[in-house]
């Protein structure tokens, strides 16, 4: 297998695991967090050479010359896994990941996103997927998802994608945890 080369937006938090894990099945990730500290943990806790921090806020212009460094590096993005309500920096990295070949966009949003979500313009070669996160209801009461079950579903996901996943629940939404 010819190494692919995965970007994951937010992938030291929540996403994690989903790092961990493409990591351990032999995808080259590049992995963009805020937090230097949480960036070293993970490399320790992967493969050798397989996770390639990107340190930055999505919320800055900086984000773009050093997601641009990475695909100069390591090749273009066969997926990118997102974790951002900055829309605008997730089109312009789509916008940056120029290829022939089809790429996938694996938007993990909440819950509130799939009843009230704007529109995202991707470019014509990416197939987009939505990964909405929900909550769960136990004995009456409702919590919300834990990382490693958002972990599962967005791996689920990569591995037999559909248009719009949903993880946990939605409805109903009233009975969503405060």
């Amino acid at each position: 297998m010819s190494q692919q080369h995965v970007l994951v937006i937010g992938g030291t938090g929540m996403l994690a695991g989903v790092s961990r894990y493409l990591a351990k099945e032999g995808y080259i990730v590049s992995v963009i967090g805020r937090t230097i500290c949480k960036l070293d943990q993970l490399i320790e806790d992967c493969p050798p050479h397989s996770i390639y921090p990107i340190q930055a806020d999505y919320n800055t212009d900086t984000i773009f010359t050093k997601v641009i460094d990475a695909i100069k590096n390591r090749g273009p993005f066969s997926v990118i896994v997102s974790w951002t309500p900055n829309y605008q920096a997730l089109e312009r990295i789509c916008e940056l990941n120029e290829q022939e070949d089809t790429f996938r966009l694996i938007h993990v949003k909440g819950s509130r996103r799939y009843f009230d979500d704007e529109e995202i313009r991707i470019p014509l070669n990416c197939n987009y997927e939505k990964v909405f996160l929900g909550f769960v209801m136990e004995t009456g009461n409702s919590r919300w998802l834990t990382h490693e079950e958002i972990v599962d579903g967005v791996i689920q996901q990569m591995l037999a994608p559909i248009e719009d996943r949903i993880v946990g629940q939605l409805h109903p939404y009233s009975q969503r945890p405060s």
